[in-house]
């Protein structure tokens, strides 16, 4: 198979659907193994934007 007849295959409706259920199935075995799942408030972020460096001029010639 070339590279386009297998990124084609990816996006059928049975390969979505295989998808989703080995994503339910992993899911399903991180909770039963006393994982947890906590929502994310929208706008959090790990890493606070920094200010802009500025660096023009900065280096050797």
């Amino acid at each position: 198979m070339d590279q386009n007849t297998q990124a084609d295959e990816v996006y059928t409706p049975q390969a979505r659907a295989e998808e989703r259920d080995r994503l339910e199935a992993d899911v399903e075995a991180f909770l039963r193994q006393g994982g947890n799942v906590s929502e994310v408030p929208r706008g959090e972020r790990a890493d606070p934007p920094r200010k802009p460096e500025n660096n023009y001029g900065r280096g050797s010639i």
